[in-house]
């Protein structure tokens, strides 16, 4: 299914089944209310500044839904992809999860970092403190944010005394490119372990 025409407009193709075959718009025109549609080892494309609108619960299959240069997808809630390509995507609205661990840490007498996490992706992110002992060694901990990642700031009070068994978690209160944790140990000479969760959400 082509339309070679300048400007040229796809319009409801809802329910369509594309086996092996081409659903494309050459240039600037549009390809929209391509809902349900499914795909399977065929090519849903625009190659040039056109749009690809409301793609809602299509099936890819070993296919590729594609926008090769400067167009625009949008509207794609509820697609599944198998096997297939998704290309050219600059952003994807729907939020996204990432978590980052780090266990059985040491903690020292001064203020020890842990490694950057880069949360310019993230709207939400927070640090989950577990203090694994021993004995009755507590732990104090803060979260330090950077745009250069070499210049820090701490962002919130210092924790102290998070005590041996218990949790805390950290909430930046400010936004910078980077954001890390640092710990120690509440009381010198006092080390205890903790394992630490970074857990972020996209916006």
């Amino acid at each position: 299914m082509t339309n070679i025409a300048l400007d040229g407009t796809l319009t409801s193709v809802l329910g369509a089944t594309l086996t092996a075959g081409t659903l494309t718009n050459l240039l600037n025109g549009t390809i929209t209310s391509v809902l349900g549609t499914t795909i399977t080892a065929g090519t849903l494309t625009n190659l040039l500044n056109g749009t690809i609108t409301s793609v809602l619960g299509t099936t890819i299959t070993a296919g590729t839904l594609t926008n090769l240069l400067n167009g625009t997808i949008t509207s794609v809630l509820g697609t599944t992809i198998t096997a297939g390509t998704l290309s050219s995507v600059t952003s994807i609205s729907q939020k996204s999860f990432q978590e980052q661990e780090t266990l059985n840490i040491l903690t020292a007498d001064t203020f020890t970092a842990l490694s950057a996490v880069t949360t310019s992706v993230f709207g939400t992110y927070s640090f989950f403190i577990y203090n694994k002992g021993p004995g009755t060694n507590k732990v104090d901990a803060r979260v330090e944010i950077s745009a250069n990642g070499t210049n820090w700031f701490a962002n919130v009070d210092t924790v102290t005394g998070i005590a041996v068994g218990s949790v805390d978690v950290l909430v930046p209160s400010k936004f910078l490119k980077y954001t890390r944790l640092a710990y120690r140990s509440s009381a010198a000479g006092a080390a205890t372990t903790i394992d630490v969760f970074f857990n972020g959400q996209g916006t």
